[in-house]
């Protein structure tokens, strides 16, 4: 029943109080009737922004009461805010709320006087110009890296604009201040720890170029290895091919005195060099070639020639699996495709059954041809052969096998082209059959 008598008086308290805006409140409290509200010291308290109880309380503060009249006074506000009266708990909403605190460490922390010195601390945003005195500098002397400028620049009617002689050794550079500072930092970039000048750092290889200006040499260079042209800039010499290097080894013989009992100039001279055909391989197979060449003392090319250093040999066999007969037109054993332009020893061989069958009663000579041709039916002379046999009447001739082998050179003019193995039979009787089985092609490239 007391507390319910306490809470009821609570809301007759009539305002009585005196606002301030500095360290300590005053504080009046009476009932509805005006009498003196005594012995709330300890009920008495305040809370700040945004004044939910409890968690804003104010905290340090003291209460006091000064004699029996109701007076209070409250202490200990440091900081500048607005704070409000709770009574036992619960808010008094006839008090609204006061500004309490420090005045003048809440001035000194948020402006700034120009007439004397200020520490400046937080963010600041300004408008308008800040102009220095011809005396004055703007030093800054923190050691922290962190601290930026945001997008400084050289205003246009500053000396250094046009006159960067004018600018001491320790002045701020911008990109106007000389023709040479229009690189970025992202193109060209110098590492000390290796001591490298690193271009196109970023991996921008597809735009950025080292380009030149005019006629002049870009850089230093060996000029027995290259040459510098206005048009073209750097070029190659054409010197470097004849020199020893990965794409050949050059080895030059010159005979000495004994040589003289040839009949034959001392000065006569003999190359001997071992390079590739061209620096991209198209072959199927390493294509390295010796080149030979003798110089006579008028510097006259009296003979020449090359070959292959490692030589490069293939084969076909049995391309028709059954028998070929040979009948009075030209038929297909085998075939093999030459790779490359260069000379070659190609080899055939095959079975001839001849007779392919039994005979007899019959007086006469047959034979076989055989042949290579190009693609072009262009026959190789060198390559046939003839096999023939005499029949007599009364005798009895049985089917007989051998192996016919023929090996040659030819010139191979066109890369890639295609030999094949022909066989012809000139048969005078019609009882005769002759027949091919076991073709077989194999080339060898000499040169």
């Amino acid at each position: 029943m007391k507390k319910l008598i306490f809470l009821t008086a609570l809301l007759f308290i009539l305002p009585y109080c005196t606002y301030t805006q500095f360290t300590s409140l005053p504080v009046r409290l009476v009932n509805s009737t005006g009498e003196p509200f005594t012995g709330q010291s300890a009920n008495i308290e305040f809370t700040k922004y945004p004044h939910n109880y409890p968690a804003d309380l104010v905290a340090g503060l003291s209460v006091t009461e000064h004699g029996t009249a109701g007076n209070y006074v409250a202490r200990g506000f440091s900081s500048f805010q607005y704070v409000k009266l709770w009574l036992g708990g619960v808010e008094q909403t006839w008090f609204d709320s006061v500004l309490t605190g420090n005045i003048f460490s809440w001035l000194s922390s948020n402006y700034v006087t120009l007439g004397t010195t200020q520490t400046i601390t937080g963010s600041k945003i300004t408008s308008g110009n800040w102009t220095a005195s011809s005396t004055g500098s703007w030093l800054y002397s923190g050691s922290s890296t962190s601290n930026t400028f945001y997008k400084p620049y050289i205003i246009n009617s500053s000396p250094w604009y046009s006159d960067y002689s004018l600018m001491p050794s320790t002045a701020l550079l911008f990109r106007n201040a000389g023709d040479s500072l229009y690189l970025k930092r992202e193109f060209v970039y110098y590492n000390s720890d290796d001591n490298k000048l690193y271009f196109n750092t970023p991996g921008l290889l597809g735009t950025f170029r080292l380009a030149k200006r005019g006629n002049g040499q870009l850089f230093d260079m060996n000029t027995s290895h290259f040459t510098w042209s206005p048009e073209t800039g750097l070029n190659i010499n054409s010197s470097v091919f004849e020199r020893d290097s990965i794409a050949a080894k050059n080895f030059t013989g010159i005979k000495d005195t004994s040589w003289n009992v040839l009949g034959e100039p001392l000065s006569r001279y003999r190359f001997l060099s071992l390079k590739k055909p061209f620096w991209f391989n198209p072959l199927p197979f390493p294509d390295w070639k010796w080149y030979y060449k003798s110089v006579n003392e008028s510097g006259v090319i009296n003979a020449r020639d090359s070959f292959t250093v490692m030589n490069h040999a293939d084969n076909t066999f049995d391309e028709t699996p059954f028998e070929i007969f040979g009948v009075e037109s030209w038929s297909n054993c085998d075939t093999i495709t030459l790779p490359v332009r260069g000379l070659y020893q190609l080899t055939y061989s095959l079975n001839l059954i001849f007779p392919y069958t039994e005979v007899s009663g019959i007086q006469q000579r047959d034979s076989v041809i055989i042949r290579v041709v190009n693609e072009m039916f262009v026959d190789i002379p060198a390559s046939y052969s003839e096999e023939w046999k005499e029949f007599y009447d009364g005798a009895v001739y049985r089917p007989e096998s051998k192996t016919v082998t023929r090996t040659f050179t030819l010139f191979n003019s066109v890369p890639n082209t295609k030999y094949y193995l022909q066989l012809y039979g000139i048969l005078n009787t019609s009882l005769v059959n002759i027949a091919v089985t076991k073709p077989g092609m194999m080339y060898l490239l000499v040169r």
